[in-house]
C-alpha cells in the first residue's frame, strides 16, 4: 500500500492530475509512484491488452505475436499482463498491411530497422533531457515529488516530439524518393551512387585527454556540421559510428564536394583534429537504410589508408571526374581486397 502520510504531497499532486487511488497504488507496486504522472503520457494509450489477446484480434500465434514484437526491440515479459493498447494493436495492423505488400521477409526486417531507429530516439531524447533537466532522476533530487513534476514536465513534450516524428518522417520519404530516382536503374535493390567515409584522425587519443562533456560537445558539434554539409550539398547521412560519418550521393562530383568540405572542417584543427576521407562510385546494394558492395567496402578501407587532411579516392571516382586534380599513388594494399587497389589523392583545390 502507498505510504499516504509520508507522501502525502506526492499523492496530492497525483490527484490533482486525475490519477486515482487503484492507479496510485498499481504504479506502487511497480516501484514507480513518482513516475506515474509521466509514465501515463508515454503510453500509447490505456494498456487493455495483453500479448495473448493482441495475437488472437490480429489472427496470429502468441509465438509469432512475441516474435514480431522482439523484431521491434521490445519484449513480452508476461503474455497474460495488460500491456497493449487498442493504438498498438492499430499500428501492427498497419504493419501486416505492409508485409502483404512487400512480403514477410521484408515487413520483419523493415520491423527491425524501425525498432532499432525508435530505439535510437529514445536514447537520444533520453540523454538530452537528463542532462537539460537532471531534477528527473531521484538519485539527484532524492525527492519524489520534485521527482515527479519534472519528469511530468518531460513526458508533456512527447506528442509534439511524436508530431515532429511524423511530420519529417513524411518529407524524408519524399527526399528519398527523388534520391532513388537518381541512381535506379531497375527494379532490383541495386544503386549507382557515390559512398564517402571522413573521420576525426586522433581523435581516440583525444578522448583520453577530454572530460565526459567536452568529448560530448565536440562529437555533437561534428556530427551536427557533417550532417548541414552533407545535406547542403545534396548527399545523404547513411550513419555515424562514433566519429565516423558515412554519407552517399548522387554524383561523384557532390561526393568530392563533400569531402572537401569535410577535410576543410575549421573546427577540427582548432581542437587539434584533422578530417580524413576515403571515396568510392559504383554499384552498390541499398538495404535497410544501409548500403553493401564494393564502392561501400573500398571507401571504408581508404579512410583508413588516409594521412590527416587527406582524400583518397577509388578509380572508379577519378574516372568519373576526369579533370578532377588528383595524385595517382603506389597501388594500395587493402585488408579485404586480394591485389593492390588503384588509389588517388584528391586535391582539396574545389
Amino acid at each position: 500500500m502507498v505510504d499516504a502520510q509520508r507522501r502525502a504531497a506526492l499523492i496530492e499532486y497525483l490527484a490533482s492530475l486525475g490519477f486515482t487511488a487503484e492507479e496510485m497504488a498499481d504504479a506502487e507496486r511497480r516501484g514507480r509512484l513518482f513516475g506515474l504522472a509521466g509514465d501515463a503520457l508515454l503510453r500509447s494509450g490505456p494498456p487493455t491488452v495483453t500479448a495473448r489477446q493482441a495475437a488472437d484480434r490480429l489472427g496470429m500465434s502468441l509465438d509469432e505475436f512475441v516474435h514480431i514484437w522482439q523484431a521491434l526491440g521490445l519484449t513480452v515479459a508476461d503474455p497474460e499482463l495488460p500491456t497493449l493498447s487498442d493504438a498498438d494493436l492499430d499500428a501492427l495492423r498497419s504493419w501486416q498491411a505492409i508485409s502483404a505488400l512487400a512480403g514477410a521477409d521484408a515487413a520483419l526486417n523493415f520491423l527491425r530497422i524501425v525498432g532499432a531507429t525508435m530505439s535510437r530516439l529514445a536514447e537520444a531524447s533520453s540523454t538530452m533531457t537528463r542532462i537539460a533537466e537532471p531534477d528527473v532522476l531521484m538519485t539527484h533530487t532524492n525527492d519524489e515529488l520534485a521527482t515527479a513534476k519534472a519528469y511530468r514536465a518531460i513526458a508533456e513534450l512527447v506528442p509534439g516530439l511524436a508530431a515532429l516524428m511524423d511530420a519529417v518522417w513524411r518529407h524524408h520519404i519524399t527526399s528519398a524518393r527523388v534520391y532513388f530516382e537518381e541512381v535506379i536503374h531497375d527494379t532490383s535493390a541495386s544503386v549507382t551512387c557515390g559512398v564517402g567515409f571522413a573521420d576525426l584522425s586522433g581523435f581516440t587519443a583525444m578522448t583520453q585527454r577530454l572530460s565526459p562533456t567536452e568529448l560530448s560537445d565536440l562529437l555533437t558539434r561534428f556530427g551536427g556540421e557533417v550532417s548541414d554539409v552533407v545535406h547542403s550539398r545534396g548527399g545523404r547521412v547513411v550513419k555515424f559510428i562514433g566519429d565516423e560519418v558515412m554519407w552517399v550521393t548522387a554524383s561523384p562530383k557532390q561526393l568530392v564536394q563533400i569531402a572537401v568540405a569535410l577535410v576543410g572542417y575549421a573546427r577540427a584543427r582548432d581542437a587539434g583534429l584533422r578530417v580524413r576521407a576515403g571515396l568510392g562510385y559504383g554499384s552498390v546494394l541499398a538495404i535497410g537504410g544501409d548500403y553493401f558492395g564494393t564502392p561501400v567496402n573500398l571507401a571504408a578501407r581508404l579512410v583508413s589508408a588516409a594521412e590527416p587532411g587527406q582524400i583518397l579516392a577509388g578509380a572508379d571516382v577519378r574516372d568519373a571526374l576526369p579533370d578532377r586534380p588528383a595524385v595517382e599513388l603506389v597501388p594500395l594494399t587493402l585488408k579485404g581486397f586480394e591485389t593492390p587497389v588503384p588509389a588517388y589523392d584528391l586535391s582539396v583545390d574545389d
